[in-house]
């Protein structure tokens, strides 16, 4: 058995020959040795198709790699892009789905110029601002719980100066005030903690959004730079509407 890090031949593999690929061709969809690829190479059907390394390959998130070419419901490779419902189209989908569709452009076309699109450096610079946005909610709210415990402090230390001046039912005043203090500084604690723990897994997934993005810049085919844009622009938007609802609760609450 091979070692869970190797990748084998695809073409070998199906012909129950074990043979590790150096190569992968994102349209066949193929993971290619070194004598393979001068077949590949060599046809007229595969000659022009865009070959890259296994070491790039295995670089590109699970998410990225695993966008098929090919239509699942037909089986056939798309040739399409409809902007009306923006998606692929293989030439069975735009005669059952698509027929009265208005411009269907050619995939080839659209995805050409994927990878430099405007889209790839928006979503790049919205992940920037998104991090630097979750930095400073981060940093007011450690702020925020600072000021809450200073505070605390102080009040616990002015009712302690009155102890010292008034009667016993003065001193079991003080103990309710503190109580109160003690529990408003708990709610906030628990609150503001609940906040950071949201904003420690929504750093974790702007980490991730950000290694994928410089994965697809450097290694994915233009299908998988379209497509893969496409994904992490949505989940931009989800996190966009998160740090939104934080900045309106601070409006609420500070």
């Amino acid at each position: 058995m091979a070692p869970s890090n190797t990748v084998l031949c695809g073409v070998c593999d199906s012909e129950l020959t074990t043979t590790n690929a150096d190569y992968w061709c994102p349209e066949c969809d193929e993971k290619l040795p070194s004598q393979c690829l001068k077949h590949h190479n060599a046809s007229k059907a595969t000659r022009n198709h865009a070959v890259i390394s296994v070491d790039n390959y295995i670089q590109l998130p699970p998410s990225i790699a695993n966008i098929s070419q090919h239509c699942s419901q037909h089986d056939r490779k798309f040739h399409d892009y409809c902007p009306q419902h923006e998606s692929l189209c293989c030439p069975h989908c735009i005669q059952s789905n698509h027929a009265a569709c208005v411009g269907i452009v050619l995939l080839e076309k659209i995805i050409q110029t994927a990878k430099t699109s405007a889209l790839l450096e928006c979503l790049d610079q919205n992940l920037k601002d998104i991090k630097l946005n979750v930095e400073r909610i981060v940093r007011d709210r450690k702020q925020n719980l600072a000021e809450i415990q200073k505070q605390r402090q102080k009040f616990h230390e002015e009712t302690k100066q009155v102890r010292n001046k008034i009667n016993e039912h003065i001193g079991s005043l003080e103990q309710r005030i503190l109580q109160d203090l003690y529990a408003a500084e708990e709610e906030f604690k628990s609150q503001i903690e609940n906040v950071l723990g949201k904003l420690v897994v929504n750093m974790e997934k702007v980490d991730l959004f950000q290694t994928n993005t410089s994965a697809i810049k450097e290694h994915a085919s233009d299908l998988q730079a379209f497509l893969g844009s496409k994904m992490i622009e949505t989940e931009i938007q989800t996190h966009e509407k998160f740090l939104k609802s934080l900045f309106d609760d601070d409006r609420h609450t500070l």
